[in-house]
């Protein structure tokens, strides 16, 4: 794996060998938890082409957002911008209006609290529209779990749970919607198999141009 750098390599139950670029261009290898480092080893290197084509991709994308946490400085939800606007008040809230307010009195830790307000409201509004394509498709999960993950906005585990990222909260409705539809396709469908993207498509037409989306802006999606 020297001609192409792995920042790391995560092991599990799964199958076969995949291979992950990151927002930052990094390159992660999901691989089944007994496959040998030989045989990994191969499989990037064979992929070699196609790992510096999507490396050289994401280099030319928006650049991803960095905060510094000030008045006016905008943030997403949804798809919408929100200019930051802090507050007078003392009580400790985080308010959605026009603008996002902050409480003066976060401000030492105003990271750390827009990231559990953005969990909040990832576990009410992701939980809703989950539930709501579950009655539609009777694709039943056994949980809905919203977690830190940095490099998937999605992931179904093999009880049948479905676990989403609350960065995906910032994103516009349609693309949270074709996250959740393609956990939930999985629910029926494990692989990535025709058959696997002929069900998104039946559920999600236009499914495509979400993904892209998805692709181009996901380094937008950082608080």
């Amino acid at each position: 794996m020297d001609d192409t750098p792995v920042e790391k390599i995560i092991r599990s139950r799964r199958r076969t060998i995949a291979l992950v670029i990151t927002p930052d261009g990094h390159l992660i290898v999901r691989a089944p938890l007994k496959a040998p480092a030989a045989l990994i080893n191969t499989f990037v290197k064979e992929k070699s082409g196609w790992i510096k084509k999507k490396i050289g991709e994401i280099k030319q994308r928006p650049a991803a957002t960095v905060h510094a946490y000030e008045e006016g400085e905008t943030f997403l939800y949804l798809g919408r911008v929100y200019p930051l606007h802090i507050v007078k008040s003392e009580n400790g809230a985080i308010e959605r209006t026009d603008r996002l307010c902050v409480c003066r009195s976060l401000l030492p830790d105003i990271r750390n609290r827009l990231k559990r307000w953005y969990m909040e409201e990832a576990r009410k509004e992701i939980h809703a529209r989950c539930m709501w394509f579950s009655m539609m498709t009777g694709y039943n999960p056994t949980s809905i779990r919203i977690t830190d993950a940095r490099q998937r906005w999605g992931s179904c585990t093999h009880k049948g749970g479905l676990n989403f990222s609350w960065r995906l909260i910032q994103a516009p409705l349609e693309i949270v919607d074709y996250v959740i539809v393609h956990e939930l396709v999985h629910l029926r469908q494990p692989d990535h198999s025709k058959k696997f993207w002929a069900k998104v498509k039946e559920m999600m037409p236009d499914y495509e141009q979400q993904r892209e989306w998805l692709r181009e802006n996901e380094r937008l999606l950082r608080i």
